[in-house]
């Protein structure tokens, strides 16, 4: 670094016909790429990287046909529009890394022309459309970095051409369909990275033939059927990711064979069966992740002590109390093969024996359920005030007396929150489990907690993500998410010093994409009508969830016209429920902009909301509304600061149309890209710059 500064569009070029290296990498350059630099005939090496160039490549540097290293990345996104099919002129070329701008558009077909070149990034940008099949014909390829764009359509099979490929880095796009056939063909390859896509079909014993493979991330896909046992030919496996899809089946015992894996998740699946023994032979494991599944058994532990294990959330676990299990019997895991035949005609008589009475306790029950039903419809407006409870079985294993056990009869020093319709108790079962248990309070009219309570309950059992937090049918109990609300967190002056920058714009995109998953992914969308800070609950890693669903509603029963039922928080509500009482998914939207200025700010917006209702100038800079007990965001912090800011101004105009959907809010969070116009350094953004350009959420 030089410390250079000023535009590199004032510079002349044509006096430089004979220059052969040009490397200007991180310093504080600005403006355009100039069309002159195309009169470098000579020139093997160009180097931009690290600045702050803006505007398109231009076509003329398709005349550098001597160039072998091409570097623009890092241009802090100000570099922007289509990639130039001319590159696919420079023949010579080796190297090309356009990695970190804002390209967009579709990667050009011409690319495939630079036969020679070895490594190809073009991560993070906003690139769209298909993977052209013609890059199967950069057969020298070894490094294809192409993640973080918005890249649709399949993995083309030509990719099967590219035997030197050592990685390939497809993760945080939109692909869909299946990994070709052709694919396993890349014996070379070390690092495979397809993770946060829609990448589905079975995983084929093929997989086996990848043997040089180090990494293999294909987590948050939709990849079906079982693990295939072939993955522990795959002897050089540091790290295997297949968490959050959709497996089955057992874990196949080859993979004790991977004996140098440091990292194994294979969590948020339905595999099933017990856990493999050979998994103590992985003596380098530091971390074990095979929660959230419907693994049972005995676990016996693995070679490393301070590895990380996760086995939370599985049917039936016994082993170790370090790891949280409880012990296991002696009898019928540890015995002889005479117990275990005992063991199993024991499990048979049981089996026919208790077949019988649930027979009988079914048609007993249906006739018990039909009069009870009727009795509760004769004598609900008659009952007295309760405090009503309802757990959820959790697998048979919890009971209300486990419960009042742990509380102490719900004793007060238990309690760790209380709403307008329950109070929120911690309970710690034995065995280690903890869970959150709403009691809902008794009030004069017992149909209103009854209805809100069942409300809940109808939209919780039909949400199925990752950000919300989920109560089981007719019950609520929850899992307990560590650290509170993001209310008590941000109120907490320690605990807010260790919500740093990045922690907290995490915490946006955990919750944009619940609330997209609200609106568009279910069935029917659900509006959830209280988006606010202390319904946000963050777990140990402050990843956030969304929770607090006793105001949701599911759209088609809202009236198209308005609502009767005032519901939300003062100073998150949309401005229209007071004036209009129309009740759409933009109230959740306009809720969500104001969490998202809580976050940024350290504390509720306030006044700052007011220019919002009147048309007046804004001259405050950015810098000064931010929460000082952090440190001022740095670098590319300022970038998603600066995002997440304009997200939020888009969130909160007056006029419901205006806002965009969560879906577009997603969208942008991911691309995290922005206008050219408003990205400049922080200290220079004005309140009215946010106003301004909000209006471009929705095209991002």
């Amino acid at each position: 670094m030089c410390n250079l500064s000023g535009r590199l569009d004032g510079l002349d070029f044509v006096s430089l016909p004979r220059l052969a290296h040009l490397d200007l990498n991180d310093n504080n350059l600005s403006g355009l790429i100039p069309p002159s630099i195309g009169t470098l005939g000579e020139l093997t090496l160009l180097d931009l990287s690290s600045n702050s160039l803006s505007g398109p490549i231009p076509p003329s540097i398709g005349n550098l046909t001597e160039l072998t290293s091409l570097d623009l990345s890092q241009n802090y996104q100000f570099l922007n529009g289509h990639i130039p099919s001319a590159l696919g002129m420079l023949h010579n070329l080796k190297k090309l890394d356009l990695c970190r701008n804002s390209f967009s558009g579709p990667i050009p077909p011409s690319l495939g022309n630079l036969t020679t070149l070895d490594f190809l990034g073009l991560s993070f940008n906003s690139l769209s459309g298909d993977i052209p099949h013609e890059l199967g014909m950069l057969h020298r390829l070894s490094f294809l970095h192409l993640l973080g764009n918005s890249i649709s359509g399949s993995i083309p099979g030509s990719f099967g051409n590219l035997t030197r490929l050592e990685l390939i880095d497809l993760s945080n796009n939109q692909i869909r369909g299946s990994i070709p056939s052709t694919f396993w063909n890349l014996r070379s390859l070390k690092k495979l990275v397809l993770a946060s896509n829609k990448v589905n079909g079975l995983l084929p014993p093929e997989i086996g033939f990848l043997v040089n493979l180090t990494h293999l991330d294909l987590s948050s896909n939709r990849f079906t059927g079982s693990i295939p046992p072939q993955i522990g030919q795959c002897h050089h496996l540091l790290q295997l990711r297949v968490s959050d899809n959709l497996l089955t089946g057992p874990i196949p015992q080859d993979l004790g064979e991977c004996t140098g894996l440091y990292e194994l998740d294979l969590s948020r699946n339905n595999l099933s069966g017990t856990i493999p023994v050979t998994l103590v032979q992985l003596y380098q494991l530091q971390s074990l992740n095979l929660s959230f599944n419907s693994l049972g058994g005995k676990f016996g532990g693995t070679s490393v002590p301070s590895a990380l294990v996760s086995l939370d959330h599985n049917i039936d676990i016994c082993g170790d109390q370090r790891y949280g299990l409880t012990p296991c019997g002696a009898q019928g895991l540890d015995g002889n093969d005479e117990g275990k035949r005992h063991n199993k005609r024991l499990i048979l008589a049981l089996l026919l024996a208790f077949g019988l009475f649930g027979f009988i306790s079914l048609v007993t029950g249906s006739i018990a359920a039909f009069c009870w039903r009727r009795k509760i419809a004769e004598c609900r407006t008659r009952s007295k005030p309760r405090d009503m409870f309802s757990i959820c079985n959790f697998n048979g294993k919890i009971a209300f007396q486990d419960i009042v056990n742990a509380t102490e009869n719900f004793d007060e020093k238990y309690c760790i929150g209380v709403g307008g319709h329950g109070s929120v108790f911690r309970a710690e079962l034995q065995g280690g489990s903890v869970f959150a248990v709403k009691l809902l309070h008794a009030m004069e009219d017992d149909y209103t907690d009854e209805g809100t309570f069942r409300a809940e309950i109808d939209v919780l059992t039909k949400t199925r993500h990752r950000c919300i937090v989920i109560s089981c049918v007719r019950s609520l109990v929850y899992d307990l998410i560590e650290r509170g609300s993001l209310a008590s967190v941000l109120h907490e002056e320690q605990l807010a010093r260790e919500l740093d920058w990045p922690k907290r714009v995490g915490i946006v995109r955990d919750v944009a994409q619940a609330l997209s998953y609200l609106h568009h992914d279910c069935d029917d969308p659900i509006i959830h009508r209280d988006i606010k800070s202390s319904n946000i609950l963050l777990d140990h890693d402050f990843k956030g969830y969304v929770s607090d669903f006793g105001m949701a509603r599911k759209l088609k029963h809202i009236s198209s016209s308005s609502s009767t039922i005032f519901a939300g928080t003062c100073g998150y509500m949309a401005p229209e429920l007071s004036s209009t009482m129309l009740l759409t998914e933009k109230c959740d939207v306009y809720s969500f902009g104001v969490v998202v200025m809580e976050l940024a700010m350290g504390k509720h917006p306030g006044d700052l909301l007011l220019p919002f209702f009147c048309q007046t100038q804004q001259h405050t800079k950015l810098k000064d509304i931010l929460d000082k007990r952090i440190v001022q965001p740095k670098g590319n912090e300022e970038r998603d600061i600066i995002l997440l800011l304009l997200v939020a101004f888009g969130c909160l105009q007056i006029c419901p149309k205006a806002r965009p959907t969560m879906q577009q809010v997603c969208q942008a969070l991911t691309n995290r890209s922005c206008p050219a116009a408003i990205l400049k350094p922080l200290h220079e953004v004005k309140l009215q710059d946010l106003h301004d350009f909000c209006y471009t959420i929705q095209n991002i």
